[in-house]
């Protein structure tokens, strides 16, 4: 015979697959014609864009687009130019138990870019390109468990803890459309040569069921006057503010991962015949919100009357899904190949993230452009190395800021001070048993006149919950029989209760 209990169930979420692939992608680029030979690269500057999710028949699969500029310096000292390269990709999620209301998320990120001259006319990009899937699912919570009263000689466990269950997953499309002064007391900016782009969330609010999102795109754009030997970054904050409907009125915490899909810049001229920067992104906000609820469960049961086997369900919660920062920084004195009587600029790119052996690790490629001393322009590259201990924390990372750099030249060495922030969660879980149901066996009944009316036993540490399993008795009526039985380690006189 098979007991239900009386559950009060809520619809809540749960993550059942989180996977990470990597791809090495590579396309070629010719230089236009009316554009300089090759003589030496300078930097390639590199993004990727999210275009669409798909679920397959084996699971998720994955379209994005790559993107790059080769920066370079023109043979014959004709100054910088650059050369544009995009490739479509596709990574492929296996996932199982994929339904039609399954929520993916997914985060892209560039894992390292490399650069190569095939010829003075034609260059290599190479591209590691990492994708980070989570997929979450509906299901039902039994947050109140209680036993039915029809069901004599039948005591039930039950313990009440406060546990964060994520109540809500959803994402929404935005766009961001801006024009950008460029005022310079210098040469006019005639010709953009690279572009990033990082979207970062600063604040989260919930009123009623609406979540509104805060934050700001932070664009860096490297820019070229019509000399063309003098590159300068222009560095703009665009603040953004979102309403998304979560469906769900209360929020302990929240997690909004902004992945851009796809981005226009443009220079334009002003009706007052200054420049500016025409911008235009589009960007995916995809949200994970959770609260804190009681919840109240059976733990374990048992009859007095017949043995019984219990049907126990795992639960697995979320800890905190609040966002931290962490940052690393690193000082570094770099070595060039020759002496530097002035250093134009440095260019920097991260190549790679890993979370490994109870440390946040990360590196960075540093594209100095410089003068030598006889002034030519010259390029180096160099990598450096930031490194943090983060315990035994499990995080996954969210979001990753734009590198801070302050460079210094030193003749042949530049210092260098750098900063690179990442939004971190913390992916850790509780799990735990709750019995839902109980199998009766009706054909193995005790015989209850074999059974002593009472029994004395010493209490050696059991509980008392154990000995009324143990002795066919509750917990209710051997504290109605004992005194102190709590706390006693004496003598335990155990009722039988059929």
């Amino acid at each position: 015979m098979e007991i239900s209990f009386e559950n009060q169930e809520i619809h809540v979420y749960r993550e059942f697959s989180h996977q990470l692939r990597r791809s090495q992608e590579s396309a070629e680029c010719v230089v236009p014609d009316t554009d300089a030979d090759i003589e030496k690269i300078v930097s390639v500057q590199s993004s990727v864009f999210l275009k669409s999710k798909d679920l397959t028949s084996r699971g998720i699969l994955i379209s994005g687009e790559l993107a790059a500029s080769v920066i370079y310096i023109g043979d014959g000292e004709s100054g910088i130019s650059n050369v544009r390269i995009r490739k479509p990709f596709t990574l492929e999620f296996e996932a199982e138990g994929l339904e039609s209301e399954t929520m993916a998320q997914v985060a892209l990120r560039l894992q390292g870019t490399d650069v190569r001259m095939v010829n003075p006319r034609k260059v290599a990009v190479m591209f590691d390109v990492e994708g980070e899937l989570n997929c979450y699912g509906g299901e039902k919570l039994c947050i109140d468990s209680r036993l039915p009263d029809n069901v004599p000689g039948l005591y039930a466990k039950t313990e009440t803890r406060i546990i964060t269950l994520l109540n809500a997953v959803c994402e929404k499309s935005i766009a961001v459309n801006e024009q950008l002064p460029l005022r310079s007391d210098g040469a006019a900016p005639e010709r953009l040569i690279a572009e990033q782009a990082v979207m970062l969330v600063s604040d989260c609010q919930l009123l009623g069921s609406k979540l509104i999102v805060k934050g700001s795109t932070e664009l860096s754009v490297c820019l070229l006057s019509e000399e063309g030997d003098r590159p300068a970054f222009r560095d703009f904050s665009i603040p953004f503010s979102q309403i998304i409907d979560i469906g769900v009125e209360t929020m302990q915490s929240s997690q909004v991962r902004p992945e851009i899909t796809g981005s226009y810049f443009d220079l334009v001229d002003t009706i007052n015949g200054e420049k500016a920067l025409d911008v235009e992104l589009h960007a995916v906000l995809q949200l994970v919100c959770c609260e804190s609820r009681e919840l109240r469960c059976i733990t374990d049961a048992y009859s007095n009357l017949m043995p019984t086997e219990l049907i126990s369900v795992p639960q697995e919660t979320a800890l905190d899904l609040s966002v931290k920062i962490k940052k690393l920084q690193a000082e570094e004195r770099i070595g060039l190949m020759e002496p530097c009587s002035e250093l134009l600029e440095v260019f920097s790119t991260l190549t790679r993230v890993a979370v490994e052996d109870g440390k946040l690790n990360a590196a960075l490629v540093l594209d100095f452009l410089y003068r030598n001393n006889e002034g030519k322009l010259s390029a180096c590259r160099r990598t450096a190395t930031l490194s943090d201990d983060i315990g035994d924390m499990q995080i996954q990372i969210v979001r990753i800021g734009k590198p801070r750099l302050d460079a210094r030249a030193d003749g042949e060495y530049v210092d260098c001070a750098i900063t690179l922030a990442f939004a971190c969660a913390d992916r850790r879980k509780d799990s735990f048993m709750t019995v839902q149901g109980i199998i009766m066996d009706e054909e193995k009944a005790y015989v209850q006149s074999s059974m002593p009316t009472l029994t004395l036993i010493r209490r050696e540490g059991e509980s008392l919950w154990g000995l009324a399993k143990k002795y066919h008795s509750s917990e209710e009526k051997i504290r109605e029989l004992n005194e102190d039985a709590e706390n006693t380690t004496r003598m335990l006189l155990i009722p039988k209760c059929i």
